[in-house]
């Protein structure tokens, strides 16, 4: 594949992260009014981009899945269909969707059929009866009839989801000369904007004034009329009537987290290139200048030995430099494995909390990349085989609601990736029962803790007697096991019955500056760290 690809599939990438980071404000935040539409919108607008890239790079599965993400966003945004778990989880599937087929699609594999999505999101769409909210027609009634027989559909669903949040309602009488309407009209709904929401408009010709143009704008603002006709305050035919009293408080607009950046996208391998030259031209200006410092006079020599000193320390910072390049943040990756754990909680009936931290943590990129799949096995393990269900957590005493805590700690120069729960922990009683239910432990006699945590990393070794949609085939534990090893870093598990279950991935050390003494034996190099 070559760099040009590379970089349109990355953008792609981007914003489909973008998108599941919307999607956890949506549900977390518990954003309502014009904070949640303006979420929505983002959302919406980033679906939209993934569609046309994906479309104009050949993409068809990546655009197909969201062109559909796009129509029940459309019927959301219009408020034929409300927001609600079963939606917020119909989004995020979609967003799933989307990575997959991406990743399928950089990878080169076939695409499989995405028939399964496409039917919940039409099934989701077909809500819309259900989530509909009905018009309030008193409220449509108190709007002019001029604006309210030109209102739209989606404008209606706009017009009451905003009297339903306690907004204020005005109609904004506005005339502006024909030569330069255009602009000065943007230019009120920019500053209209500022404090409020623009639902509809209504131009017309002024007979008693045909050299001006006057507009009608239904306006909806969470503040008093005092304010937002001091937004307008530079305009001089502008006039405000207020038609709907509501609550005065503002709503809180989200942060943007879309901002424009500084950041280029280069490939790793050029980074390595520049790593391997910038280390090369150290070691020839060391070299030219000990072959300097033994020839020269001792004045000389003492200048030499500074400007080595200096030479030295600014490579080694320019490497380091060059290192981080390489470095991303663990946040996005512990964020997908939270997410996927919310959706195994959700598909299995049970109430957890997931708690993250270390999301500043930088690693290698492509060790990150190795270690994505290996934790969200972990996390869909805490959640399947660890939090026990609501019920289970009454009998044993503890609050319903579970905790799964997904921690990235940095300790020297290595990194470590813990994943833990405050479930029922491994018994080995259940582990000795399954053990000798499959016929791999044929005695009767009961395995130790030890015991019992070296056989759940046996190939096709479980404890669920039937399996379900994310466990229970006895392949799991094996795999995370070995993907780790495989990239040089260890797996440790710890437990305690009845109280919680940890597994940690201790990350090898794959790149950084360490000061080392080079020691030679018998032929061979050895680094020992200072």
């Amino acid at each position: 594949m070559d760099q040009t690809k590379r970089e349109f599939l990355a953008d792609i990438e981007t914003l489909i992260e973008q998108i599941f980071d919307d999607l956890d404000d949506l549900r977390v935040s518990g954003a309502e009014g014009r904070a949640r539409r303006e979420l929505v919108d983002r959302i919406f607008r980033r679906v939209h981009s993934v569609k046309g890239s994906a479309a104009s790079g050949g993409l068809e599965a990546v655009s197909q899945i969201a062109h559909e993400f796009e129509n029940l966003l459309s019927e959301v945004r219009a408020g034929r269909v409300l927001i609600d778990d079963p939606v917020l989880d119909t989004c995020e599937c979609a967003a799933e969707a989307l990575s997959e087929s991406l990743r399928l699609a950089a990878s080169g594999e076939v695409e499989p059929s995405r028939r399964s999505i496409f039917d919940r999101l039409l099934a989701a769409q077909n809500q819309a009866v259900v989530s509909t909210r009905p018009f309030n027609e008193a409220i449509l009634n108190s709007v002019p009839s001029e604006i309210r027989e030109l209102l739209t559909e989606s404008e209606r669903h706009h017009l009451c989801s905003v009297v339903a949040e306690r907004g204020r309602l005005f109609v904004v009488a506005a005339r502006f000369d024909r030569g330069d309407f255009d602009a000065e009209f943007f230019r009120l709904k920019e500053k209209l904007g500022s404090c409020g929401e623009v639902i509809a408009t209504s131009p017309a010709v002024d007979n008693e004034h045909p050299d001006k143009i006057k507009f009608r704008l239904l306006y909806a603002a969470n503040t008093d009329l005092q304010t937002v006709q001091t937004a307008a305050g530079d305009f001089a035919d502008v006039v405000f009537a207020e038609i709907v009293s509501g609550n005065n408080e503002a709503t809180k607009t989200p942060a943007s987290v879309s901002t424009l950046s500084n950041f280029v996208r280069t490939d790793l391998d050029q980074v390595d290139r520049l790593i391997s030259s910038a280390h090369e031209l150290l070691r020839t200006t060391s070299t030219t200048l000990a072959l300097a410092i033994s020839r020269s006079t001792v004045p000389v020599n003492d200048e030499l030995y500074k400007l080595d000193k200096q030479i030295r320390s600014s490579f080694i910072g320019l490497e380091e430099q060059l290192i981080s390049l390489r470095l991303v943040t663990l946040g996005p990756t512990l964020a997908r494995a939270a997410r996927a754990g919310r959706a195994a909680a959700r598909s299995s009936g049970k109430e957890i909390n997931f708690e993250i931290s270390g999301a500043d943590i930088r690693v290698d990129k492509l060790l990150v990349e190795a270690i994505a799949d290996p934790l969200l096995h972990l996390v869909r393990n805490a959640v399947d085989h660890g939090i026990e269900t609501v019920d289970g957590r009454a009998r044993a005493g503890k609050s319903p609601r579970g905790t799964v805590r997904i921690e990235a700690v940095s300790e020297g120069s290595q990194s470590r990736l813990r994943v833990t729960d405050d479930g029922g922990g491994v018994d080995p009683v259940v582990v000795s029962a399954a053990a000798q239910r499959t016929g791999l432990f044929p005695s009767a006699a009961q395995l130790d803790m030890e015991q019992s945590l070296r056989l759940i990393f046996r190939p096709g070794f479980t404890t669920v007697t039937s399996a379900s949609d994310t466990s229970g085939r006895g392949v799991g534990l094996d795999v995370v096991e070995t993907a780790v090893e495989q990239v040089g870093g260890e797996l440790r598990v710890s437990s305690k019955p009845g109280h919680g279950t940890t597994f940690e991935i201790r990350l090898p050390v794959t790149f950084g500056l360490v000061a080392a003494n080079v020691v030679v034996s018998n032929g061979n190099r050895y680094c020992i760290p200072t």
